[in-house]
């Protein structure tokens, strides 16, 4: 069951975080080089690419 549940929550995140890649962008713009959304974006994608094997380790360890 925990291992569903951390699935569905790196699920959760990354879909969060492709929504609103554009305003992290737009927000890091005004205070930085404008890439933070779209650095994050790729980094929840390889977390979800991972998904499986982090839901597979004990919650501490993922």
């Amino acid at each position: 069951m925990a291992a569903l549940n951390l699935a569905r929550l790196i699920a959760a995140a990354a879909d969060t975080i492709a929504a609103n890649a554009e305003e992290l962008t737009a927000l890091d713009q005004a205070i930085g080089d404008g890439d933070h959304g779209l650095n994050m974006k790729r980094g929840f994608e390889a977390v979800r690419a991972e998904a499986e094997a982090f839901s597979a380790k004990p919650l501490p360890d993922a």
